[in-house]
């Protein structure tokens, strides 16, 4: 099948689904709108150019405050991928929504649900946890190191391209609400240390007291020398550490006199994104529909950011 595949936005993600496209669909028609790279044929610089593409497929990649400019331009545009965040803001991921109430398939970019570490702890968290009491999350890298290619150019360091911590490591929040709900109250509170010299946010922390009686905390920052990303788990039976980035899973019980290690199914994140991309193309592979970052998720993180935006002002 010839499908017409179009990425917007060539950064690190538009690059990745780019090689993922080219690599595994060598038979589809594969271009990228960008205006600032490559003069060859798989790259688009003007907008008359898309509308003439027609695209079967779009993967927005560009930054998330720029995506309305575009919608117009895909109108018959029946499968669309956004790449996360979905919006940088409330207000317009209703537009977004709006656009795409009749559109055939559509998908927002959060791949950690594709991990199988993530799949492995909703599955079994009673079991090995029980009923859960607090959880404690944490997620940090520093910028530089991140986004080794002049970092203050990237969406993540600005303002205006929907960056900082708290959209750009929008992961954490996602399998927040997919573990444990969405139903909480919140407190946030975030800083710009100056020391990166951006203009965002670059150290966060929120609470939360969800309905079901679990209370949480979620760290998030661009400051981390050593690369960080692990979520605590305590419950009546024991307490369950999740480290995403060994990959590995540990168990303390009551009875327990040292950590004990769970074996699992294993995949990396790096093989997520390709996973992510046989999902949106129909090969459907072992995940169901209830294990997908829906737009209406997105609306949901975004509606929280908002409401707790406003608690801090």
């Amino acid at each position: 099948m010839n499908r017409k595949v179009l990425i917007i936005g060539y950064g690190s993600s538009g690059q990745r689904y780019f090689e993922i496209i080219k690599k595994n669909y060598p038979n589809y028609n594969l271009k990228v709108f960008s205006r600032f790279h490559k003069k060859n044929n798989f790259f688009l610089k003007k907008f008359s150019e898309i509308a003439l593409f027609d695209p079967d497929i779009v993967f927005f990649c560009n930054p998330s405050t720029k995506r309305l400019n575009f919608l117009n331009l895909i109108k018959k545009t029946k499968n669309i991928f956004f790449e996360k965040p979905l919006s940088s803001n409330y207000y317009d991921a209703q537009k977004i929504l709006m656009f795409t109430k009749n559109k055939q398939n559509i998908l927002v970019g959060y791949n950690l649900r594709f991990l199988n570490i993530l799949n492995f702890v909703k599955k079994n968290l009673i079991k090995y946890v029980g009923k859960v009491y607090s959880f404690n999350c944490e997620s940090g890298y520093y910028l530089p190191n991140w986004r080794k290619k002049n970092y203050l150019n990237s969406v993540s360091a600005q303002k205006k391209l929907g960056g900082g911590a708290i959209l750009e490591m929008s992961h954490e929040l996602d399998y927040i609400h997919w573990i444990f709900g969405n139903k909480y109250m919140s407190k946030i509170f975030y800083l710009n240390t100056k020391n990166l010299k951006i203009d965002v946010e670059d150290n966060v922390k929120i609470i939360f007291n969800f309905k079901n009686k679990v209370l949480g905390s979620l760290s998030l920052d661009f400051l981390s020398y050593k690369k960080k990303r692990f979520i605590t788990i305590n419950g009546s039976k024991g307490t369950l550490k999740v480290n995403l980035i060994n990959n590995d899973l540990k168990l303390f019980t009551k009875k327990s006199k040292n950590w004990k290690k769970i074996d699992f199914k294993k995949n990396s994140i790096s093989s997520t994104y390709k996973e992510l991309v046989k999902y949106f193309f129909y090969e459907k592979i072992h995940y169901t529909k209830k294990n997908i970052s829906t737009i209406n998720d997105s609306i949901v993180i975004l509606r929280n950011i908002k409401d707790m935006h406003k608690q801090n002002k």
